[in-house]
């Protein structure tokens, strides 16, 4: 076991438009960061480089977590917040530009895994003008953007059945995210997150949850983890999350192996979560996307996984700064100079 990380300042840096209410998570951020012993200040952004970094050199801090997941209300720039830090040499939790530019291109992703024989389904890219196929396909297909998040433009109309819904689908999201559309062959089954934490060197696989679709969804309509399934109130027999059961060794082993390899593939730091599909045809475990820093309130899956595990949700908080610490090779205050100011780290 390692040594106890000494008291650290860290700066939780998040998102916040003007006149919004702040995100929960980063309360409960803060709350586990004060149990755990570090002074923790909060740092809001919004749309300005210069504020920035210097709200970031105004705080001082150790280490900077990161949960900003958009930039001047466009959530593709999650990836250049981190680029901003990497080229100030701030020292960061999570995934930097690499991990994050990776998986934030789900074709990149596909592409990446494939190479690495991780099972995704298969696909076929729209860029407006020409279309490539990888595997033989059948319908039905679900059609998405090619660069979202949180579910964004995924819903139930995602799955089409026939080349006419497909042209349909694949023109709306040219024309709404002026993006690349991704189309997947549909698999039909459970939908289970595994969660990984940690270095890359020293890795920890967490417990398989699942999203029980709940009594409610009708058999007749495919069941999609849209925005509403995963955001939306949870009431008697709506969609919830549930630790997964009845996982067959074997399939337990593959969902973990797929896991701990997309994590390294994808250049991911810290924390992860890694969503699959089990096929109800073939009992296969497909990877549908990796989500490097996803979503950290109590409630979420990794929450809910390290809960499993018997680690409380500070202690997983506690465990992403030690994994961030060990890369930046932080030791504590006496890093600090005689002025207040942290050196440049290594990267």
């Amino acid at each position: 076991m390692p040594p106890p990380l000494p008291s650290l300042k860290i700066a939780v840096l998040h998102y916040q438009p003007s006149g919004e209410p702040m995100d929960p998570v980063v309360t409960h951020i803060t709350d586990a960061l004060s149990e755990l012993g570090h002074q923790a200040v909060t740092v809001a952004v919004h749309d300005r480089v210069s504020d920035l970094l210097k709200a970031i050199d105004s705080a001082k801090g150790d280490l900077v977590f990161n949960v900003c997941e958009t930039f001047a209300d466009d959530y593709r720039l999650e990836v250049n917040v981190a680029a901003v830090m990497e080229m100030a040499r701030i020292r960061f939790t999570g995934s930097g530009t690499a991990g994050l530019l990776l998986a934030q291109d789900k074709i990149l992703t596909k592409q990446l895994l494939g190479y690495h024989e991780v099972p995704t389904p298969a696909f076929a890219t729209f860029d407006g003008e020409t279309f490539e196929t990888n595997g033989r396909m059948a319908f039905p297909l679900i059609v998405k953007p090619a660069r979202s998040d949180a579910s964004l433009g995924i819903g139930k109309h995602s799955v089409v059945n026939d080349w006419e819904e497909l042209t349909r689908r694949v023109r709306d999201i040219r024309k709404t995210f002026n993006d690349e559309a991704l189309a997947e062959e549909f698999v039909d089954g459970r939908e289970v997150y595994c969660g990984v934490i940690g270095t890359a060197t020293r890795p920890e696989i967490l417990p398989i949850v699942e999203l029980d679709f709940g009594a409610k969804w009708k058999n007749e309509e495919p069941k999609v983890s849209d925005r509403e399934v995963k955001f939306g109130p949870e009431s008697e027999g709506s969609p919830r999350l549930i630790m997964a059961k009845d996982l067959a060794p074997d399939l337990k082993a593959r969902i973990e192996r797929a896991a701990l390899l997309a994590f390294r593939a994808l250049k991911v730091s810290d924390y992860a979560r890694v969503d699959f599909r089990i096929s109800n045809k073939t009992n296969e475990p497909f990877v549908l996307e990796v989500n490097p820093n996803p979503y950290l309130e109590k409630q979420s899956e990794l929450a809910m996984a390290a809960e499993e595990r018997g680690l409380s949700y500070t202690q997983l908080i506690g465990h992403i700064v030690e994994s961030a610490c060990s890369r930046y090779q932080i030791k504590g205050k006496s890093e600090r100079t005689a002025s207040g100011e942290v050196p440049v780290a290594s990267v």
